[in-house]
């Protein structure tokens, strides 16, 4: 149905009043993260996904005696890349975006990371990205030297940090597969694909996902123009995959026919 997809993109004038723009949408509410920031650990909602998921009680409460909650504002950075590392970072709420910045000027966003996420490598005492909060966010701040302590003390830590350290190696060479060979239908299609399967979204029916990120996020995570992204996106509307409600929301209507030009199968 789309095997010549890809040839007809980059032509479509600027003009094509169906190029679809995306908002940030508000998705972390302040009653929520004022609550998180109040009583983190009691009420996290991001611990059955984190490094202290399998804390027993008393090594909580000792756990939560060196961490500290913050607040990140849609646009403000968590950390920069050069800043000195002092922290690692839990996403409790919210969404963080991380990249880096080419000599040249460009960026290549290398992230999307959300709650239960822990963010924050360096190398020789330096952070390796930029961190961005995408829209207002909740982190939980964590001492390097006490979480050092941690893994060499308690193992249910370090087997958590080891799995969180799997999981971003995978995401890395999916990143790079993605880069390196897949054509913009593909990028677009295994990007919405990845989205659903993060969110835990069922591919029974339909799937609704959240777009927290804006275009150019997309474009300079997947290696394309803006408009090549918002023209991909449309279509696929057109063709019945996807429907786009509102600006930051996208209904995956054939989950079936949008994995297959994900895998190239199409």
């Amino acid at each position: 149905m789309l095997e010549s997809l890809d040839a007809r993109v980059e032509p479509f004038k600027k003009s094509d009043t169906s190029v679809i723009r995306f908002k940030r949408p508000a998705v972390n509410p302040p009653a929520a993260r004022r609550i998180v920031v109040d009583a983190p650990c009691l009420t996290c909602n991001a611990q059955k996904q984190s490094i202290c998921a399998g804390l027993k009680e008393g090594e909580m409460e000792e756990f939560a005696r060196i961490v500290r909650t913050r607040l990140v504002k849609a646009g403000q950075s968590v950390y920069r890349e050069f800043e000195e590392a002092k922290y690692f970072f839990t996403i409790v709420t919210g969404e963080v975006r991380l990249a880096n910045l080419l000599d040249d000027g460009r960026r290549q966003v290398t992230a999307f990371n959300s709650t239960g996420d822990i963010i924050g490598d360096h190398q020789k005492g330096y952070y390796l990205s930029d961190a961005e909060a995408i829209c207002d966010t909740v982190v939980c701040q964590i001492p390097i030297k006490a979480l050092d302590s941690f893994v060499e003390d308690l193992p249910a830590v370090r087997s958590a940090l080891v799995a969180k350290i799997k999981d971003e190696a995978n995401n890395l060479r999916r990143l790079a597969i993605l880069l390196g060979r897949k054509t913009p239908v593909e990028k677009i299609a295994s990007f919405l694909v990845n989205r659903a399967q993060k969110a835990g979204l069922s591919f029974n029916g339909t799937a609704e996902i959240n777009l927290t990120m804006g275009r150019s996020d997309i474009a300079d995570f997947l290696g394309l123009t803006i408009e090549t992204v918002s023209r991909t996106i449309t279509r696929l509307k057109n063709h019945g995959i996807l429907e786009v409600p509102n600006a930051h929301s996208i209904i995956i209507k054939d989950m079936v026919e949008l994995e297959s030009l994900a895998e190239g199968e199409k």
